[in-house]
């Protein structure tokens, strides 16, 4: 006897997000990998908008908008618990709050909190900010399971005071595709990268450490420092590089596709953030098969593994010391660049997919 599908209401508001970051992304390549599951059927919520997503959600996921923009949807929901996506979702078996706000649902919830890093650094927040967050966390109190992306991250959550019973480690997945070797030579000829590159991926903002990457990369003249991403806040990138001259260029946002390209075009990728829920770039770098620099003690220690070089993210000099040792020794490069592709390859949408579909099995069968 065939089972009907479960109904899932899954917000995919950050995909039109400004600047959408890891948790677009996140949201993005989970909903594509489960709306290619039959055990699955997926709408999706957005608030109203003019203009197109910055991130593209899947086409094969219907999306409901609502009639409020999203400053006023999310207002609303969290002081009224007005509107609820039930009747307009067609009556869901259960809500997937999947990163952010928290949509006013009778249907049981599962909620997605990808870090808490506004309770470790407050500073790096607006108070508006970290009100909003601390909002959606109240909220998602309220969750039958909550999703998170790293143990650090499921450590926070217990701290902050979640039951450890409603927690479910998810790892993210990434793209698997391989950048095309023509177009990564066609694009090193076009920024006239000679030597070798150090590569910074991800939202200039001041919990990724840019600065003090800028000052590992002064002791590190042999090479130049791309970075990737969109502006974000609270940095100013072209002041920040200003040390390093004609040693620093500063990409901006790219489509995937492009990305890719660089991440196969770097010699590094250095990501020495103090904070992170995840650390997709970490991942992303070691799916191309570039060896990486990152945090130790953080979530993206956990994405590295023993498959990166892992430094102290405020001691500048070890991270100039990891950046040149990868660059003159290939030998010890290719090594870590193939365990990173090895490991990268069990991080996919599908095993994020199966873990998501296991939780939401258990909050339907209580």
């Amino acid at each position: 006897m065939s089972v009907s599908p479960m109904r899932v209401a899954y917000l995919l508001e950050s995909c039109w997000h400004r600047v959408p970051g890891g948790t677009a992304v996140a949201a993005a390549g989970l909903a594509e990998a489960l709306a290619r599951r039959e055990d699955v059927d997926l709408v999706g919520i957005a608030a109203a908008h003019r203009r197109p997503p910055t991130v593209s959600p899947p086409e094969a996921v219907p999306v409901v908008g609502f009639a409020l923009p999203r400053p006023l949807l999310y207002e609303s929901w969290t002081r009224l618990g007005r509107p609820r996506v039930d009747r307009r979702c067609g009556r869901p078996d259960l809500v997937h709050a999947a990163g952010g706000a928290v949509p006013a649902c009778r249907a049981p919830l599962v909620a997605t909190i990808h870090d808490l890093a506004w309770r470790h650094r407050p500073d790096h927040f607006t108070p508006r900010g970290r009100r909003m967050f601390e909002s959606w966390l109240a909220s998602a109190a309220g969750a039958r399971r909550i999703l998170c992306p790293s143990e650090a991250t499921a450590a926070d959550l217990r701290a902050a005071g979640v039951d450890d019973e409603r927690i479910r480690v998810v790892p993210l997945g990434v793209d698997q595709t391989p950048a095309n070797p023509d177009a990564v030579d066609a694009l090193r000829a076009r920024h006239r990268l000679d030597g070798p590159v150090v590569l910074w991926v991800g939202v200039a903002e001041p919990r990724k450490n840019l600065g003090g990457l800028v000052e590992a990369m002064t002791a590190v003249p042999e090479a130049t420092l791309v970075l990737v991403g969109s502006p974000g806040w609270g940095v100013d990138v072209p002041a920040l590089v200003e040390p390093l001259g004609g040693r620093a260029l500063v990409v901006g946002a790219v489509d995937d596709e492009e990305k890719r390209r660089w991440y196969s075009l770097g010699d590094v990728v250095a990501f020495p953030s103090l904070g992170e829920g995840f650390g997709l770039p970490v991942l992303e770098a070691m799916a191309q098969g570039t060896p990486v620099v990152t945090s130790s003690g953080t979530a993206t220690a956990e994405v590295a593994g023993d498959a990166g070089l892992l430094v102290e993210s405020t001691d500048t000099a070890a991270l100039a010391e990891a950046i040149r040792h990868l660059l003159d020794d290939p030998a010890d490069a290719r090594r870590l660049a193939d365990a990173g592709a090895e490991r990268a390859a069990r991080y996919t949408w599908e095993a994020t997919a199966e873990l998501t579909v296991a939780a939401y099995r258990e909050v339907l069968a209580a």
